[in-house]
């Protein structure tokens, strides 16, 4: 690992580079090396030092856009967000994932105009800053692609630095049939430059076009980017879409050697300059590909969990809990220091890759089919042999509780799920809320994402909190919610063992010196009779006192059971 307290940074980030760029010689490296420690406002001395612990069972994320929640008038999106965070979540939630909030041009803000700016629409850096005061604050650094629209592609059209070197480029002869992607539209769009035509490489649509970081000056200026959001407060770093960074004609063009290295440059900087941001790498791809992003513990500190939210969607619909058993059962404890970020429902929609090697594809038409009648749309992407299903775009709310809230038990024990596993929960704001889908907004905008975007005012929030089926929701997951913060074995490095008891039933143990906790979850519609075993406790921390529970007793349909 290259956490050595008395290694001097700048002989780190000459590595990484080398390794990036082999074909610099030392004395362009050496300066190079100088500008990259510069942009990150580091003097050529620092040192690299060792990173900090995981933080503990508390960490809990909320995942919401900046105007997720609103207040009519002249008030800023981001002031109602604080204060949205402050009236309802106060002790629930301890880190806010703010989605992109610079000015965009398009992809509910991932399309980024302008890096180093908020939108105004949305609020000011103080807003930003007021939130960090009593919260941790996680960022996301778009920089695989950037607008279309902005300054830096207005100069590639026009041929002016320096953003006529920061775009791929690409001829359409070029062998490009191996690229893996998570889009069926062309991989090149043609523009009309100064210079003549040019082909952009524009991995996920024709407004975010891919950045060359081939270019070590576009290295240089993310970097600096990154501090600078790390200067405005921000101690969490989700790195989006980073696994197709860096592209090389004739490849698949992701994961290449290039993009880890560059995430380990990231480390380095961030260790030197603030020790306690964590980086989040978001890659939605099959397990083995998106765990390569620990790295031997010098990569991210925390990887997207995307299996989890397909399969546990799955499993609760299928009412099965053997495929998941299995998975959790195999599943390879991360490297120390390094851990999971796990959700199951996000702005995005819920990505099908990680489960296609678990569900039989016929199996997985249950998703796609339940998604269907319940107003949702699915999307593909390209891949040998023609499209295969990419993700399904709909409100979990409605795909797992139903849009009357009819099965709304079974919604909550894939939440309880969530929390028990190993690794940092994240709970989307609008599956906390129960907020059906958006059918109104994909009928405007045409965008399948759109879904899942809502936005909410103060005023209903408070009324679907005040009665019914979602206020029944938002006090069973506050209870769990607070049960986990208070257990030590729910640690995100606690050790994890997973028992096959039942096969409707996930039952995962979660253990540290001082505690031992089995999770059990009811993931079907069926009464199911269990004798606890020998060594498994029978306190009851879910129910509304702690209770003792005998040997043999029965789950309910979709109950969840942590019993220390």
């Amino acid at each position: 690992m290259d956490d050595v307290p008395e290694r001097s940074t700048i002989s780190s980030v000459d590595r990484h580079l080398s390794r990036i760029y082999p074909g610099l010689d030392d004395d362009r490296r050496s300066a190079l090396a100088r500008r990259v420690m510069h942009a990150f406002g580091l003097h050529d001395e620092a040192l690299h030092p060792v990173v900090p612990a995981l933080p503990g069972a508390d960490e809990v994320v909320l995942i919401t856009y900046a105007d997720s929640a609103v207040d009519p008038g002249d008030r800023a999106p981001l002031d109602s967000l604080d204060e949205m965070v402050r009236t309802w979540l106060d002790d629930l939630i301890s880190t806010v994932h703010v989605l992109p909030f610079q000015p965009s041009s398009s992809d509910g803000g991932f399309s980024v105009v302008d890096y180093r700016r908020v939108d105004e629409e949305l609020g000011s850096w103080d807003d930003i800053a007021r939130l960090a005061q009593h919260r941790r604050v996680m960022v996301d650094l778009v920089c695989n692609h950037g607008s279309s629209r902005s300054e830096w592609f207005r100069q590639f059209l026009a041929d002016e630095p320096p953003g006529r070197d920061y775009f791929l480029t690409a001829d359409p002869g070029d062998d490009l049939e191996s690229v893996v992607r998570p889009r069926i539209h062309p991989l090149l769009t043609e523009f009309a430059t100064a210079s003549g035509p040019r082909h952009v490489w524009t991995t996920f649509s024709e407004d975010q076009v891919d950045f060359d970081f081939t270019n070590p000056d576009v290295l240089v200026e993310f970097c600096a980017i990154l501090h600078h959001y790390l200067e405005r407060g921000a101690t969490r770093v989700r790195l989006d879409a980073i696994a197709y960074l860096w592209k090389q004609v004739g490849t698949s063009s992701i994961h290449r050697p290039q993009t880890h290295e560059v995430v380990k440059l990231f480390r380095t900087l961030t260790a030197s300059s603030a020790p306690d941001v964590l980086l989040i790498t978001e890659t939605n791809v099959p397990h083995a590909q998106n765990v390569s992003y620990f790295g031997d513990g010098d990569e991210a500190h925390m990887v997207y969990n995307f299996t989890l939210a397909p399969l546990i969607a799955w499993s609760v619909l299928a009412e099965r809990a053997e495929t998941v058993t299995g998975w959790l059962g195999r599943l390879q404890a991360p490297p120390a220091g390094c851990t999971f970020f796990n959700f199951i429902a996000s702005h995005d929609g819920i990505g099908l890759r990680p489960i296609e090697d678990l569900v039989d594809r016929d199996e997985v038409q249950l998703l796609l089919h339940r998604a269907e009648e319940v107003g949702g749309a699915w999307s593909g992407y390209s891949a040998p042999g023609g499209p295969r299903p990419y993700e399904i775009n709909v409100s979990l709310a409605d795909l797992l509780a139903g849009v009357d809230g009819v099965h709304w038990p079974r919604f909550v024990v894939a939440h309880a799920v969530m929390l028990a596993v190993q690794g940092v929960p994240a709970f989307y704001v609008h599956s906390l809320f129960a907020t059906p889908g958006d059918l109104e907004a994909l009928g405007r905008t045409g965008h399948r994402r759109d879904i899942n975007r809502s936005m909410l005012t103060l005023g209903q929030i408070e009324r679907r909190l005040a009665s019914g089926w979602r206020s029944e929701v938002f006090e069973r997951l506050q209870q769990l919610i607070r049960v986990r913060r208070g257990q030590p074995a729910f640690a995100p490095t606690a050790e994890q063992v997973v028992h096959v008891i039942d096969p409707r039933i996930l039952a995962i143990e979660r253990r540290v010196s001082e505690q031992r906790v089995l999770a059990l979850h009811n993931l079907s519609s069926e009464p199911v009779e269990l004798t606890l075993p020998d060594w498994a406790g029978t306190t009851e921390l879910v129910s509304d006192t702690e209770r003792p529970l005998s040997r043999g007793f029965t789950m309910a349909p979709w109950q969840t059971a942590w019993l220390a």
